[in-house]
């Protein structure tokens, strides 16, 4: 049978939920800013049921996927009188009023965003308009940017300005119905709310509740700035060096309890796949409800990307705290699985505490799924996860390679719940999504307790935009968006789907990656299930921009320069040729402006190199090469003791690798022998030839 699709629904009202509100429950300013920092609450099936609505700017146009060129139209905002992505016009006192929202019934605004009219100028003069229950007077005005970017009377972290928005989730309630106006033709907006179930007790939102709820809101915005885990007893724990392929496994405390708190740290963060291929698993009440990579669990995506939000926690000194509550009835087991190749040293804490089990108690889950490569033309929806059964969504990671510097995010958010012929909540841009806008300038790093930007194009926490390239454009690389849910949690009753259209500017090849968070029952289900082979399909990361590493004034220091007869071991066919790399022009790149091309080897082959050791006890050996179009995947030991990964040598130009730390070693019969295997090559890499330039040797520490 036939799916029927239909336009905008502009009234939600008079939809009827599956569950009833309980008696004597009221809805309000104050219960919604207690339950914002209350992780208990998240863990259990809504008291008061609600399903999560929204109005926006949405292209009108797209009203059915059989409509490819209308589905996916990308003109979701009102540049002249000719768009009407909106809801209606109306007049009062003879003045025009644009209708953004307009819902009937019990419910509450949990979410708002607006960017932006101009990327390089956040002023405006459109006022904004909030009435509730069917007043003539409204109950807030002003700004429309102003009123939620934390400048107006709503504090921070509630409204935020984020990069070029306006985002506010300080909660608006009402007991009868809301409507949004503007006074002039609005841009793009975006209004998130919950439509509580027929019969919900709401108190609508007055002033004198907001002034009465200062000392609460302060709190609640004190508390979310500094998370902490609550209720958690002492930590269970391990640490070990974890093998290719093992996994090791903290079982958790018998009896009905709760994970309070999960904190994940590695030995060392130097190749970012490793965020991607050491993966963590959990299991409860004999269910595997868990199985994800760290990086998209924790929100750092691929590499070390530091980030604090409320549930989750990523510290500069590479450890991961979550502090979702895990609740189970019998016992569990939370694992750490290395898929990355190498050894990596891994360490686990678990922290649990007291937990009652009810029938509204859900079990956590996480989910990912991987692709490389992707197709941008023509346009399509990218599945993040389809559920069946009962729960509510709680969050997800977005990684995106980007092969480009053109902008990727165009394609918007479609949430279809419980079966529902048009998605109730649609979006206007993947970027509007995580709560920020003009992706294409707005590569730099933010944070807020509930959406981030961890990485962009090559900047992070740890490595921020200069002032100097504020408003440039680049969306080459990597891109890492966050985002999780306090009070805009989606609940589902039968099911829930959640699409992101894929909506670039260029005809090119992605890479995509998402980590999805639910709550659910015992029968709740996912078309998510683990990808150990897709976790090793790493997306290559183009250069960015061409940027040769500097060198450091020491960085050769100790250095012997490879030479055609220090090369003992080599295919017949391989030609060793010495080449002169001044011609580059890139001061202080390479040791002495030379390097030993090896032209003519093939996947398979294998070269050794002695080096004189200079030292006749342990020392630090540090590998400098270079890069090119033609240019391999390697594997490398020293003396017989594998080096740490392999090392793809592809680049789009001539550039020097920088320093490659290939680990501590002790000589034998006084020197070094380097063994290089040629294991493969970068996808857009034209060869197997490899370049070396020389190797530092320091006594190690």
């Amino acid at each position: 049978m036939k799916r029927k699709y239909i336009g905008v629904r502009v009234v939600c009202g008079a939809l009827l939920l599956a569950a009833a509100a309980r008696a004597g429950e009221t809805v309000s300013v104050e219960s919604l800013l207690k339950e914002m920092t209350d992780r208990d609450s998240v863990a259990r099936y809504p008291a008061a049921d609600f399903r999560l609505k929204q109005h926006s700017s949405y292209n009108r146009a797209s009203k059915t996927p059989d409509d490819p060129e209308g589905w996916f139209t990308n003109h979701d905002f009102n540049s002249s009188d000719k768009d009407h992505n909106f809801i209606r016009i109306e007049e009062k006192d003879g003045k025009k009023e644009w209708v953004l929202m307009d819902h009937e019934g019990p419910g509450a605004i949990v979410r708002s965003w607006m960017p932006w009219r101009n990327p390089k100028n956040g002023g405006t003069d459109i006022k904004m308009k909030i009435y509730l229950d069917g007043s003539d007077e409204p109950v807030l005005e002003g700004n429309m940017l102003g009123l939620f970017d934390g400048t107006g009377i709503i504090p921070y972290p509630f409204a935020h300005p984020s990069l070029r928005s306006s985002v506010n989730f300080f909660p608006i309630p009402y007991a009868k119905g809301c409507k949004v106006t503007t006074d002039q033709r609005p841009f793009f907006f975006i209004f998130t709310f919950r439509e509580y179930a027929e019969g919900t007790t709401v108190k609508s939102f007055t002033m004198a509740d907001f002034e009465a709820a200062k000392a609460l809101t302060k709190a609640t915005g004190e508390k979310l700035l500094n998370p902490v885990a609550e209720g958690a007893d002492q930590p269970l724990r391990f640490s070990a060096a974890l093998k290719t392929n093992q996994e090791k496994t903290i079982d958790l405390p018998a009896g009905s309890a709760a994970v309070r708190e999960i904190t994940v740290k590695l030995g060392h963060y130097e190749k970012p796949e490793v965020t991607r291929q050491v993966i963590l698993k959990m299991e409860f009440d004999g269910k595997e409800t868990v199985w994800i990579p760290i990086g998209d669990f924790f929100g750092s995506g691929i590499g070390l990307n530091p980030v604090q939000g409320w549930y989750r926690t990523v510290a500069e000194d590479g450890t991961m705290s979550c502090r979702w509550v895990m609740p189970y009835q019998t016992g569990g087991k939370v694992s750490l699985l290395n898929l990355s190749g190498s050894p990596v040293d891994a360490e686990l804490e678990v922290k649990t505490g007291e937990w009652t089990w009810d029938d509204r108690s859900m079990y956590f889950h996480a989910g990912w799924r991987g692709q490389y490569p992707i197709s941008t033309q023509p346009n399509s929806d990218w599945n993040y996860v389809h559920l069946k059964g009962r729960g509510v969504y709680v969050g997800d990671t977005l990684t995106i390679m980007n092969p480009v510097e053109k902008w990727w995010g165009e394609g918007d958010e479609k949430i279809w719940v419980d079966g529902e012929d048009f998605p109730s909540l649609f979006g206007t841009g993947t970027e509007d999504y995580y709560a920020y806008s003009w992706g294409g300038m707005s590569t730099d790093f933010y944070e807020h307790p509930f959406h981030a930007q961890p990485l962009a194009y090559k900047w992070n926490k740890l490595n921020r935009k200069p002032e100097s390239l504020t408003g440039s454009r680049n969306t080459l690389g990597y891109s890492v968006e966050t985002r999780s849910r306090s009070l805009d949690t989606m609940p589902f009753g039968s099911s829930l789907q959640l699409d992101m259209e894929i909506w670039s500017w260029s005809d090119v090849k992605m890479g995509y990656q998402v980590g999805a968070y639910w709550y659910g029952f015992a029968d709740t289900t996912s078309n998510r299930k683990p990808e150990p082979e897709e976790v090793l399909n790493v997306p290559p990361l183009p250069e960015l921009e061409g940027e040769e590493p500097k060198a450091s004034a020491d960085a050769f220091k100790g250095a012997v320069e490879i030479k055609p007869e220090m090369v003992v071991s080599k295919p017949q066919a391989l030609e060793l040729k010495p080449q002169d790399l001044k011609k580059m022009k890139i001061k202080g790149a390479w040791n002495s402006g030379n390097q030993l091309l090896f032209k003519g080897v093939r996947v398979g082959e294998a070269v050794e190199i002695r080096i004189p050791a200079a030292s006749p006890v342990a020392e630090e050996l540090t590998l400098h090469a270079t890069k090119a179009k033609d240019y391999g995947i390697l594997r490398l030991s020293v003396n017989g003791q594998p080096v740490d990964g392999d090392l793809d040598l592809y680049a789009g130009k001539p550039m020097p690798s920088g320093a490659i730390k290939l680990g501590a070693f002790n000589p034998v019969d006084g020197a070094y022998v380097l063994h290089i295997e040629v294991v493969g090559k970068n996808p857009k890499s034209s060869g197997t030839f490899f370049g070396l330039d020389c190797i530092s040797l320091r006594e190690a520490k």
